[in-house]
């Protein structure tokens, strides 16, 4: 007899991995902005990719359709974002666990949140729906990476590409051919020594 099927971390860890590639393909933040709580979220729960792409003034292309989370981007560069909904708080709240240590910049809403390049970028659709600007943590050598044997549920999708904005001549931080420009640590010393 088939069993019943149960959402679990095993299931959820490849839709976040998904969104936290898109979003190092949008490039890293590397200020933090100040998170400053909107006098009221003024978007419903049950707001849809396309309702938010829409409020940016973009056509989201999808990118992940299950059941407890929605994820789609548009636009490129400075002007590109990655707008994620959930159909539960918990959900939301392990997804933004998870991608702060990756960096970047989120604007948080109740069930969805949408990352940009800059708070700056995120602006307008603060303007229009509210939400939360918040900055995940600083990233890179030395600034939190993970050493050996500190893997986490995130690491596959992490490799070696790196995630960085690229600079003149570089090639797509998603491109495998991409030289990161930086190794991981490679040890706990790492961890604590200044990069």
């Amino acid at each position: 007899m088939p069993q019943p099927s149960r959402v679990t971390a095993r299931h959820v860890a490849p839709c976040v991995a998904v969104l936290l590639a898109s979003l190092l393909c949008g490039g890293c933040a590397t200020g933090h902005a100040k998170a400053r709580p909107a006098a009221a979220t003024r978007a419903a729960s049950h707001v849809t990719v396309q309702d938010l792409a829409g409020a940016l003034g973009c056509t989201a292309e999808i990118t992940v359709d299950a059941e407890e989370l929605r994820e789609g981007a548009c636009g490129a560069g400075a002007t590109g974002y990655r707008i994620a909904t959930f159909t539960a708080d918990e959900g939301q709240r392990e997804w933004l666990k998870e991608s702060r240590a990756y960096g970047g910049t989120y604007l948080v809403g109740d069930r969805w949140v949408v990352t940009a390049a800059s708070a700056e970028a995120l602006a307008p659709l603060r303007e229009r729906l509210g939400g939360t600007v918040e900055s995940g943590d600083a990233h890179g050598p030395g600034h939190g990476d993970a050493g050996p044997g500190d893997a986490s549920p995130m690491d596959a999708s992490h490799g070696d590409a790196g995630h960085g904005v690229p600079g003149p001549g570089d090639a797509s931080p998603m491109d495998p051919s991409h030289d990161p420009g930086h190794a991981p640590p490679t040890g706990p010393s790492s961890q604590s020594s200044p990069g």
